[in-house]
């Protein structure tokens, strides 16, 4: 925050009258900066934009005579009902200043985001007044998400990893607990799939793996969560668990969607699967349950009894 004491070359090129050599050198540095710079002064409700650079008359598509006098909030291009701009606006209303990156709407542009830097001035008069700054963040924006979803998805289906699959688990029995919202864990596994990868190659078997994917992401809701943990084994989470559901008919149900031949590079492939299903409540937590859904699953294929009676063709 600028102390009373300290100069500030944008308070100065607004006091109107003869300007000195230093003050236009800080106006064309300011007219010259790539980053969009605005003045505004808080009015009663209104935030009124006093100064624009030449940056952020690019940036709103209009010159600084169309702007002066304007609220900078529906100027700047920004999504008026933006969690991170409400959250500025708390604390200009506490004469603070604040950070957050907030979507944007501009013209003739994709909406992406920005960084928007506000910084409280001096008051006028009583009047409050602040410095903004904006910084597309747009790409910066993509590339954490893109790492983000990396981190969580699986790079062949696109599913939730099982790291995600943990997550969203830990928060269904901590809702069912507040609730008793009951709901079903399920790990399914493909019957000799590397019988499936030895005779078709790899390539053919990713593909059987994301056509599996597909069918059981169309089969459930979408608050529904279609996992692949590693390999040929998926998990689904059911939540909330329709009361007519039972541990057989969720598997008899997972099975049917499977049960039809799977075309693969000019073939027909049909497969079939053991499923293991846990209905909560049942242990304390998510590694409990996961743990549950794994041992129903492989005690259905050491038996032979896989639900499914399709087989490899």
């Amino acid at each position: 925050m600028l102390s009373v004491s300290q100069p500030n070359p944008i308070d100065e090129l607004l006091t109107g009258g003869e300007t000195t050599p230093e003050q236009d050198l800080r106006h064309a540095v300011l007219e010259g900066l790539d980053c969009p710079v605005f003045l505004f002064r808080c009015q009663a409700e209104h935030q009124v934009l006093i100064y624009a650079n030449r940056a952020f008359e690019r940036w709103a598509g209009r010159d600084l005579a169309a702007l002066q006098g304007g609220d900078w909030r529906t100027l700047s291009r920004l999504a008026v009902h933006d969690p991170g701009l409400a959250r500025l606006q708390s604390c200009v209303r506490n004469g603070r200043g604040g950070l957050a990156v907030i979507r944007t709407q501009p013209l003739e542009r994709a909406p992406g985001w920005a960084e928007l830097r506000l910084t409280p001035l001096p008051a006028d008069n009583g009047c409050g007044r602040f410095i903004g700054q904006l910084r597309d963040v747009t790409a910066e924006t993509h590339a954490r998400e893109q790492l983000r979803r990396q981190a969580l998805h699986d790079s062949l289906t696109g599913l939730p990893n099982r790291r995600l699959l943990q997550i969203r688990l830990e928060r269904a029995i901590a809702r069912s607990r507040e609730d008793a919202t009951p709901f079903a864990l399920v790990f399914l596994d493909l019957d000799r799939f590397k019988q499936v990868n030895d005779s078709v190659g790899h390539e053919a078997a990713d593909a059987l793996l994301r056509q599996v994917a597909r069918r059981l992401r169309h089969g459930v809701r979408p608050q529904d969560t279609v996992a692949r943990l590693y390999g040929d084994e998926f998990a689904l989470l059911i939540t909330p668990l329709p009361c007519e559901q039972s541990a057989e008919l969720i598997s008899r149900r997972i099975a049917a969607w499977l049960r039809e031949p799977f075309a693969i590079e000019g073939m027909q492939l049909t497969v079939s699967c053991s499923v293991g299903v846990v209905l909560y409540p049942d242990g304390t937590d998510g590694q409990h349950l996961l743990g549950s859904a794994d041992r129903d699953m492989y005690r259905h294929k050491r038996i032979g009894q896989p639900f499914a009676s399709a087989d490899l063709a």
